[in-house]
């Protein structure tokens, strides 16, 4: 077990490295930031002295040999546009991006796993169908629409709900719900294969058999089975969602970590993206080392070479 973790931990230092160097390439390759930085008035000699100050005049390997060092003592640099350090303005945005897909996850889970327990439960029903439509149109719906739509809806036209700002619990609930739908679908869609399943095995058949009542076989005997493709799509879910939350962040202008890297991007703020990307991978990563971990306890079948 021990080994394990320390091949996986060293799989997530390279996976977050590989992350963080594609960000870097990235970033230099959209343009030269120096164009945002100076008047129009500027002349060559000031355009080569801010670009010497960045240190965007050396060549390509030694920029992202002292982005690595810069990296290791957790310094990313300072915001261009906000002219501040660009790791505690992530710090700062990051709880908002957590309450946001905390909130997602949550609605999610409440409203697929009863969908898709009665859908597999009832399969072939009408109860299946419109869960299944459901679950295909929760994944297809564009974030952008389904957040425009619920603000034309729920703020302007019936104006029970705030539409933008992050001030209260009522303004979470917008944005949430948006961010909720299409993992919603995916883990209807999942728990109920998983129960169409799991109710055509021979020990449900033997629980029916000895008169437990339907509640009974489902609580005991099929849902425990359904636990590690759940947790699995729900870590996965979580890990895009921090990452993901990027369109309805902007929609709604919810102050996290999303809608801070549109407005880096937007301005060429590197520091920031780059400080950005880092974190939420690194957040990523270590979810699913998580949850690999989390599958022996959840099956015991399970072990590690």
């Amino acid at each position: 077990m021990v080994s394990y973790v320390a091949r996986r931990l060293l799989d997530a230092v390279l996976g977050v490295l590989g992350v963080t160097t594609i960000a870097f390439l990235a970033i230099r390759l959209s343009g030269d930031p120096v164009a945002l930085l100076v008047t129009e008035y500027a002349t060559p000699e000031d355009i080569a002295r801010v670009r010497r100050v960045l240190g965007l005049d050396q060549p390509l390997w030694v920029q992202y040999g002292r982005f690595l060092g810069d990296v290791l003592r957790g310094d990313f640099g300072e915001s261009l546009r906000f002219i501040k350090p660009a790791a505690p303005l992530v710090y700062g945005a990051l709880p908002a991006t957590l309450t946001l897909a905390v909130a997602a996850l949550f609605i999610a889970l409440a409203l697929a796993l009863p969908l898709g327990l009665l859908a597999g439960m009832r399969r072939g029903s009408v109860l299946d169908g419109a869960a299944i439509v459901l679950a295909t149109l929760g994944q297809s719906v564009p974030y952008f629409w389904l957040g425009i739509l619920l603000i034309m809806a729920f703020a302007v036209r019936l104006q029970w709900l705030p539409a933008f700002g992050s001030e209260s619990w009522r303004h979470l609930i917008l944005p949430a719900l948006t961010l909720a739908m299409t993992p919603m679908a995916r883990i209807a869609r999942i728990v109920r294969a998983g129960m169409v399943e799991v109710l055509t095995q021979d020990y449900i058949r033997t629980a029916r058999a000895k008169g437990l009542p339907g509640g009974a076989i489902v609580l005991r005997h099929a849902l425990p089975n359904l636990a590690i493709p759940l947790v699995t799509i729900l870590a996965l879910d979580f890990g895009t969602l921090l990452g993901g939350a990027v369109v309805t962040e902007t929609i709604f202008a919810w102050p996290g970590v999303g809608r801070l890297v549109v407005q880096a991007i937007q301005s060429r703020d590197y520091p920031v993206v780059q400080a950005a990307v880092f974190y939420l991978a690194t957040s990523v990563v270590l979810l699913n080392l998580a949850l690999d971990v989390l599958y022996a306890r959840l099956d015991p079948r399970i072990r590690y070479a």
